[in-house]
């Protein structure tokens, strides 16, 4: 029912404006503040992607391959406001977007039948942060002796970010994830490790097409994904370690990838396009949790889309803010509604190595000792050299930490409605502060705490969520970047961009005012100047629910 509410609503959207308290006035100079989101985007030179509208994937077909009969299908799709279809070319993507761009100008009937076209980015894993020094220390000699007394202890004394997080206290309330589904977005997840036997939930592996049963080593990337796994839902085995919800089931979604038949090895990125797939498959398949250890620059319409969709049905995105350092814009992290996480130390500090910005939520445990599973075949990590158990650091080992605390909080919350929203601003609010007071760039709201989550009421606004319509006259406009300028320093600044019809969704953001900066046209796609961008600036009021916006922009030509 709640699908098709939203269905309904948004296909009555362009029959509402003027909804929204407006205050109106005139941009001089939006161009330098509506931020030019695709700006050092790596792009994978060979995929393009397509949405369209129903019953139009043969003209889409036929389209492609006029250009280059040897294009073949990647994935094809549904989502409540487009179709997506892919495409592997033999032509690099900036030739074929100067085609595509002259079969729509020569043939105006395509634009009816297109929402949007566009590159899958090159993203990569949040990589580990490691100290190969530490596996000559005293403590790690002695740890390999305990444990091969199977005095499972040692391991626990020494698991200083499930302590940190307060999970043990979760634990003792009778919280432990139980009927919590989590997906890993990873490489892949080895489920014959013998702290995840009995762990996983059938999987899947979109660059191939397969289910992967629950039992099975999907580590076709790497290890990386398998110790992300461990922190969250390692089972209390009484060997090795335990994860944040030892009761929560992990669903490997392999999106880094050999493509080999055998596991191991460094997997690449396997595109935008397959990894909106995944996601799509993990939802239908009963993942509420969507942990994402990985990212990189690009805003893909596609994957904004389908987390929005997601999100909208219920959906929590958890996502790594980055080892850069710097204060820079990363996606899925940045993405409007994501939990976007920080890595702590063991003082509660923040890793040197840690993205900061706007964008963090919360912080959790992230230094370079983190201990968690890693796969049969991975030998060489092993930090005792014996055992199947690695010290890895990272933003990337921080969100599995907090993915595993929302699945003790969805335990306890069972059937209650709570939106990505609240669980969002829950997680920030129950935080312990360990930075500046109050919201700071480096660790967002703090570092998260299980026990405080539990036992603290959920926030009352349930969040916003603001459908853009934008037309040119009485044309719809294509490719509208928007940025949203929140009146609140301590809110998030989100970016979007249209489709090629003028419509961008923004799921699960903070009530408010904003100062809203739009800038029709990709400049590039429409053979135009910078200069001669349509631009607009007003200020608005987004209130909880559901807020349709409706812009049109006045050619003036």
């Amino acid at each position: 029912m709640k699908r098709l509410i939203i269905v309904l609503f948004l296909s009555v959207i362009l029959l509402l404006a003027g909804c929204m308290n407006n205050s109106v006035q005139n941009s001089q100079q939006p161009e330098g503040i509506v931020a030019a989101i695709d700006k050092g985007a790596e792009v994978m030179s060979n995929v393009v992607i397509v949405g369209y509208k129903d019953e139009y994937k043969q003209d889409i077909v036929n389209l492609i391959k006029s250009i280059d009969e040897n294009a073949t299908v990647r994935v094809d799709f549904k989502l409540d406001q487009t179709n997506v279809i892919s495409f592997s070319t033999s032509i690099d993507y900036s030739t074929m977007r100067e085609k595509i761009i002259s079969k729509l100008k020569a043939d105006e009937s395509l634009k009816e039948k297109i929402n949007y076209v566009e590159p899958s980015y090159k993203r990569y894993l949040i990589e580990p942060i490691t100290n190969d020094n530490l596996k000559d220390t005293e403590l790690l000699t002695k740890t390999k002796q305990i444990y091969a007394d199977q005095q499972e202890e040692f391991f626990e004394k020494y698991m200083w970010g499930i302590r940190k997080v307060k999970a043990p206290e979760a634990w003792q309330m009778g919280y432990t994830g139980e009927g919590v589904i989590v997906a890993v977005v990873d490489t892949g997840v080895d489920g014959t490790h013998p702290d995840l036997q009995g762990q996983l939930v059938e999987g899947y592996r979109p660059l191939t097409g397969e289910t992967l049963p629950a039992a099975s080593d999907s580590s076709f990337g790497g290890a990386h994904g398998t110790h992300v796994a461990g922190t969250i839902a390692a089972s209390d085995n009484s060997i090795g370690v335990i994860g944040v919800a030892p009761n929560a089931k992990i669903m490997p979604i392999v999106i880094f990838d050999t493509g080999s038949p055998e596991t191991g090895g460094d997997g690449s990125y396997i595109g935008d396009d397959y990894v909106a797939q995944g996601f799509m498959w993990a939802f239908e398949n009963g993942a509420m949790i969507f942990s994402n250890s990985w990212g990189g620059k690009g805003y893909s319409i596609t994957l904004a889309h389908t987390i929005a969709q997601i999100m909208s049905y219920g959906g929590i995105f958890v996502a790594s803010a980055g080892n850069s350092h710097t204060d820079e814009i990363h996606y899925p992290s940045c993405y409007p509604g994501v939990i976007n996480v920080a890595a702590s130390t063991a003082q509660d500090g923040i890793t040197n190595f840690s993205t900061r910005g706007r964008w963090v939520t919360v912080a959790a445990p992230g230094d370079f000792t983190i201990l968690s599973t890693v796969p049969l075949w991975d030998t060489y990590e092993f930090f005792d050299q014996e055992n199947p158990y690695a010290l890895y650091g990272g933003t990337s080992m921080a969100t599995p930490h907090v993915s595993g605390v929302i699945a003790l909080l969805l335990e306890k919350l069972g059937s209650t409605e709570a939106t990505p929203y609240q669980i969002r601003k829950h997680i920030a609010a129950t935080a312990d502060d360990i930075m500046a007071p109050g919201f700071d760039h480096d660790s967002g709201w703090g570092r998260v705490n299980a026990e405080m989550a539990l036992t603290q009421d959920l926030p009352s606004d349930t969040g916003a969520n603001v459908y853009f319509q934008f037309y040119v006259d009485t044309d719809p406009a294509s490719y509208v970047y928007v940025t949203l300028y929140p009146q609140d320093d301590t809110v998030p600044v989100y970016y979007g961009k249209s489709d090629e019809y003028g419509f961008l969704p923004i799921v699960g953001i903070e009530p408010g005012v904003y100062d809203v900066y739009m800038a029709y046209g990709d400049a590039a796609y429409l053979g135009i100047s910078t200069s001669e961008q349509l631009t607009y600036h007003e200020s608005i009021t987004i209130e909880n629910g559901d807020n349709p916006y409706v812009h049109v922009f006045e050619s003036g030509m």
